[in-house]
């Protein structure tokens, strides 16, 4: 009798600010691994204008010293391998601590996500939203390695 074979089936996640500038300045960190799947098309990452206009803000801030030809590089790779999600208003949450950090919240919502990965504390108290797990890098990572 025949196996089905169990097909591989992609996260959907939303790398947070905290987690993109993460990746980008420690190209050999956490972060950097988590948003590597992302490139290898191993999970899908999601974003929104202002989730992107946040990440273009956060990497121009001088304590960061980032070229401003390295800022626009990894926005170009972060839009390239992400999917863009227009907000839809009639999934707004308005949960977090910190109402900057409502947009993740609201996108995961929207889209049914599996995971918000951050390193913002203002997210993580939250645990999940709806079905959807907030969790570091070092978590997600842990996670993914248990379902290969």
């Amino acid at each position: 009798m025949l196996q089905k074979s169990k097909e591989h089936v992609k996260n959907k996640i939303i790398l947070d600010t905290s987690c993109l500038v993460a990746a980008l300045l420690a190209d050999k960190g956490i972060a950097a691994r988590v948003f590597a799947l992302v490139v290898e098309g191993e999970i899908y990452n999601f974003y929104t204008g202002e989730i992107q206009e946040e990440l273009q803000e956060v990497l121009a801030r001088p304590k960061f010293e980032l070229e401003k030809e390295k800022q626009e590089q990894f926005i170009h790779i972060f839009q390239e391998v992400s999917f863009f999600i227009q907000q839809n208003t009639s999934h707004l949450i308005t949960q977090c601590r910190d109402p900057k950090d409502d947009k993740f919240l609201s996108l995961a919502n929207q889209i049914d996500a599996d995971f918000i990965i951050t390193l913002d504390k203002d997210l993580l108290i939250l645990r999940n939203i709806k079905r959807t797990r907030i969790i570091m890098p070092a978590e997600f990572l842990t996670i993914i390695e248990k379902d290969k």
